[in-house]
């Protein structure tokens, strides 16, 4: 059994490459090992009521409200584990949003690619 160290929370980032963030309704984001969640989407913008610029600095125990995110992390990371990872978030006005999140595993990049969806 392999021992996996996990970064203890996620730092949020906006994508910022060539096009800017994709204008899409998918809840579309990208993790790596290296403790960065990185917002794809407009998506995130409107289902939380953050601008895209309100992102930047967030970190993941912030958008969830716990003090302790190192669990919420490492069932994303997990790549043993591919059941799809529930998480709640809390929108800028407090209200809680649950999402299921489905992932994929790019092994040569290291990174996680999100897709996640509103559950009730």
């Amino acid at each position: 059994m392999t021992s996996t160290t996990y970064p203890a929370d996620f730092a949020l980032t906006v994508y910022s490459g060539r096009g800017g963030v994709l204008r899409s309704n998918v809840l579309l984001a990208r993790a790596d090992f290296n403790g960065r969640l990185e917002l794809l989407s407009t998506a995130w913008e409107r289902l939380l009521g953050y601008p895209c610029r309100e992102f930047g600095g967030k970190t993941l125990c912030q958008l969830t409200g716990s003090t302790t995110p190192a669990a919420a992390v490492a069932a994303i990371l997990d790549q043993e584990n591919t059941a799809p990872v529930e998480l709640t978030l809390r929108c800028k006005d407090g209200t809680p949003k649950r999402l299921r999140l489905h992932r994929r595993f790019e092994d040569a990049e290291r990174k996680v690619f999100i897709v996640a969806e509103e559950s009730h």
